[in-house]
């Protein structure tokens, strides 16, 4: 085959492959943008009938997709299927990944008082070895284990940061003063707690 000829064929399949990305990506993210649009609108039936759609479930990874029906389900606040879509993750995910779920999944637990499930994504996260992991340790501690062991660790941390910085820190602070039973200093910080944060 003439050397010309070749040098042809291969630059039309680079074209070829370079605009098929291009429209799979248009698509994708048109796709993404019309699932996005659903839940702002909080039309759940058009969310439903468009995630389980050909186009969608071709279009993205399925850790992508179990992530988006888990954001409508705490959207609905629907708690059985909330803790199905936790358990749907079993597909093969990367670190970040992991970390991004079993951080989701550790916040939302602890948040409505399951103790024990809060519990098993800690020792996920453990394993992981996060940047944030003394946080995470402080709010085991605190709320699973009714402790108050990270108090000094946690004060001695907010004090190199400015007012709006320490804010978030300060019902942890009150909750491992009251597991303490000093009542009077887990009231000194819950009234510093913003009403928009109660």
């Amino acid at each position: 085959m003439d050397a010309k000829y070749l040098l042809i064929g291969v630059v039309a399949v680079v074209i070829s492959d370079i605009a098929m990305r291009f429209f799979r990506n248009r698509k994708r993210n048109d796709l993404f943008e019309q699932l996005s649009g659903c839940l702002a609108r909080e039309d759940y039936v058009a969310f439903d009938a468009l995630i389980d759609s050909r186009d969608v479930i071709m279009s993205f990874p399925p850790y992508n997709l179990a992530f988006l029906k888990l954001n409508e389900a705490m959207m609905k606040d629907n708690k059985r299927e909330i803790d199905r879509t936790f358990d749907s993750f079993t597909m093969p995910m990367n670190r970040d990944q992991k970390e991004t779920l079993y951080k989701r999944a550790f916040y939302y637990y602890l948040g409505v008082g399951e103790t024990e499930k809060a519990a098993a994504y800690y020792e996920l996260i453990k394993d992981l070895k996060v940047v944030d992991q003394d946080t995470i340790d402080a709010m085991y501690d605190t709320y699973v284990l009714k402790g108050s062991k990270h108090l000094e660790d946690v004060l001695t941390k907010i004090e190199k940061l400015n007012e709006e910085q320490q804010t978030p820190f300060y019902a942890l602070i009150a909750d491992m003063y009251r597991n303490r039973g000093e009542n009077e200093k887990a009231e000194e910080y819950e009234k510093k707690i913003p009403a928009s944060r109660q």
